[in-house]
């Protein structure tokens, strides 16, 4: 089985609007940083609209660039 990483946590929280406890325990903890991070931004910004979440994280795009 794979490892629960930022871009499963964020498609459950775009498919069903909540993440549990567990999931986030079972992130990596760079991940979980940048998710609740990602979240605060999209809860101030984007007003919670789901569609508007990152789909990517912002650190693999930094390494993709590299």
């Amino acid at each position: 089985m794979s490892e629960y990483r930022y871009e499963d946590a964020v498609k459950q929280l775009q498919e069903s609007g909540a993440i549990g406890l567990a999931d986030l325990k079972s992130l990596p903890h760079d991940d979980l940083v940048e998710l609740l991070e990602e979240i605060k931004v999209w809860c101030l910004y984007a007003g919670g609209k789901a569609e508007k979440l990152p789909k990517e994280s912002k650190k693999k795009k930094k390494k993709k660039k590299d």
